[in-house]
């Protein structure tokens, strides 16, 4: 299964892509039909400005966090009508299209390089900068790319340990929101936010254990984020 907005990820390398060049848009268009999308823990303080930040859960019952860009199915209230991004902030996730890292087989713990093919910035009429060059080498711009993967997959990381210690001590819940669209109440669910009077009830130890960690400080930008439901709910819809 292709990871979210990826529609031909293949592994990176220098024989089949040392003539590649990547030109840029500066637009978002790939997300158009994408109405929510993870985030990882260190972007929640700017997110929580623009986006109700609320947690999904996997198949396997963990829980990750994402931020709704729209409350119907295939519709992102957050992109413009030119692909541009209509907040400042624009997720980490979606800021390192078309790159991707990839879990190497049978090892868990290294990872390979990846791009979506099917992006239109990718070219080999030299349009943009190269990824590689003339001798093989990666290109400064594929460099930072790659870095920018490697401190991105770090807070991955973190915020699993983040989310692990939510369900550990069992303050997350499904939503139960309720919310008004074209003069109609509607239940809004399908997602999981932290209780506050759970969060109340935590005995002091587990208390000071989520302010040292600094898991108490994410927990509120989470809670303040819930506010911009109400402005999600006032954007245009398709």
């Amino acid at each position: 299964m292709q990871p979210l907005f990826y529609n031909k990820a293949v592994l990176l390398n220098k024989e089949q892509h040392g003539n590649l060049y990547l030109e840029p848009s500066g637009k978002f268009k790939f997300t158009k039909e994408n109405n929510s999308v993870y985030i990882a823990a260190i972007e929640f303080i700017k997110a929580a400005r623009d986006y109700a930040i609320v947690f999904g859960k996997s198949p396997d019952g963990s829980i990750f966090p994402t931020v709704l860009m729209g409350l119907q199915n295939n519709q992102n209230a957050y992109l413009g009508k030119k692909g541009e991004w209509l907040v400042e902030y624009i997720p980490a996730y979606v800021r390192r299209y078309p790159f991707i890292l990839a879990t190497n087989a049978g090892a868990s713990d290294t990872f390979a390089v990846c791009i979506d093919e099917s992006y239109s910035g990718f070219n080999r009429q030299q349009k943009g900068e190269r990824l590689f060059n003339e001798d093989g080498t990666e290109s400064e711009m594929l460099k930072r790319s790659i870095e920018f993967l490697k401190e991105y997959q770090t807070h991955i990381q973190v915020t699993d340990a983040f989310c692990k210690n939510l369900q550990d001590s069992g303050i997350v819940e499904p939503m139960q929101a309720k919310i008004v669209m074209d003069g109609k109440e509607q239940a809004f669910s399908g997602f999981f936010c932290v209780n506050r009077e759970h969060l109340k009830g935590l005995d002091p130890k587990k208390m000071a254990e989520l302010m040292i960690s600094d898991h108490m400080e994410l927990i509120f930008a989470h809670l303040y984020s819930l506010n911009n439901l109400e402005r999600l709910v006032k954007k245009p819809r398709a």
